[in-house]
């Protein structure tokens, strides 16, 4: 098998779609075992435990897989999830049964409680950001991070998802609740700490990476005194060609928002950044943050040719700025609960139509406070896009 030519080879990995599949031509022959490598190896993801950042650190000890790996993806599952999963494999571990014998209860509960001290001390030590760092510092092949929230939800179901409870007889006689305090709702602090240990890691593992995406609510007042971490950011998607954040905005961070530099300071002048997400947590047309203090007011991105907004109010003069400013390269825009809180988003399609050359437009619910709150919808954004795109002969009915 190994005097099969190298593109061969190639080929014939390049069917297999299941990595078992994968791991069992690996054992075939040692240039199946390198090609098998390069594929099982390439998106390498990990989730905020001591066992899963144990086994990335192992894998990035090993040179002759750790130099396949391209791309980190952080999973996030629930907290629930990252603290159930682990005792209910314990309890099984150590056979404990409660559902057959309920006398075993505390001796679960103790158990359950060390699994919820296992995962706070992993947020409030340094041990996340340690352990990652070192996983990262041999990566030397990495151009690609991406943060991911599975389950994504609100803060109704974080309280009813906040008690880890043990019972008997129609009770819950142990209850251990989460700290939102601690953890924030739907988890957007242990969020926050899981963005500062990336970018804590890429910065000092001085890798250039092409992609950095989060997927997942991030806490920003956890920035507002922490420059060096901002500054940190900065210099991580320096070199980005695909950046995207969202951050958990609520109305009392709006007026510390608009007189902070944060997203000055985060989003670097990138000659390299090519497509851009930004998404908040909110949209509250009265309290908007203005685009000029996201991007300032001459912030050009030479390359930036796909733009993806979400949860953002602006105003319509300062939208048209931006994008005149990028009007040469920007080809693909979404907007998605977004809100007008000056302007009409018609008006709005009649300048994308007139002054830039798209190919693709996005819209998902808008909104518009022009005298009084206005919603779009579905149909309305359709008869949008096709006037924008496809040159389409007209825009909704308009009430004046």
């Amino acid at each position: 098998m190994d005097k099969l030519p190298l593109e061969t080879a190639r080929h014939i990995v390049s069917y297999l779609t299941k990595r078992t599949d994968v791991a069992s031509l690996r054992l075939v022959s040692r240039t199946f075992a390198i090609l098998g490598a390069e594929l099982l190896f390439h998106t390498i993801s990990f989730h905020p435990s001591y066992p899963s950042l144990s086994r990335l650190r192992e894998i990035s000890q090993r040179p002759h897989l750790a130099h396949n790996i391209r791309e980190l993806v952080l999973d996030l599952p629930p907290i629930r999830d990252l603290i159930w999963g682990p005792f209910v494999r314990h309890l099984e571990a150590e056979g404990i049964d409660i559902s057959s014998n309920t006398k075993r209860i505390p001796e679960a509960f103790r158990l359950l409680t060390y699994h919820v001290d296992q995962y706070s001390k992993l947020q409030t030590s340094g041990d996340f950001a340690s352990m990652l760092r070192e996983a990262v510092r041999g990566l030397p092949r990495l151009r690609g991070v991406l943060m991911k929230e599975n389950n994504e939800r609100d803060r109704d179901y974080w309280l009813s998802q906040s008690s880890l409870t043990l019972g008997c007889n129609g009770g819950f006689n142990y209850r251990i609740e989460l700290s939102a305090e601690l953890h924030g709702y739907s988890g957007s602090k242990d969020h926050y700490r899981a963005f500062a240990a990336l970018v804590d890691a890429v910065y000092y593992a001085g890798c250039k990476l092409d992609t950095f995406y989060v997927d997942a609510k991030v806490d920003p007042r956890m920035f507002f005194d922490n420059t060096v971490r901002l500054e940190r950011a900065g210099a991580v998607f320096q070199n980005c060609r695909v950046l995207g954040l969202k951050m958990d905005i609520e109305d009392s961070m709006v007026e510390h928002l608009i007189k902070a530099p944060l997203f000055n300071v985060i989003l670097p002048s990138s000659p390299n950044l090519q497509s851009l997400t930004l998404q908040f947590g909110i949209s509250c047309a009265r309290e908007a943050i203005p685009l000029s203090t996201i991007f300032g007011s001459k912030h050009v991105w030479p390359r930036l040719q796909k733009v993806s907004f979400s949860f953002i109010d602006m105003e319509d003069q300062e939208l048209y700025a931006f994008l005149l400013r990028h009007k040469g390269t920007l080809r693909e825009l979404s907007f998605s609960m977004c809100s007008l809180y000056a302007g009409r988003w018609d008006d709005a399609m009649m300048f994308l139509r007139q002054n830039l050359g798209l190919v693709a437009l996005r819209l998902d619910p808008l909104f518009e406070l022009a005298g009084e709150f206005d919603y779009l919808c579905e149909s309305e954004l359709k008869m949008m896009e096709d006037y924008v795109v496809n040159g389409g002969k007209c825009l909704p009915p308009r009430e004046d």
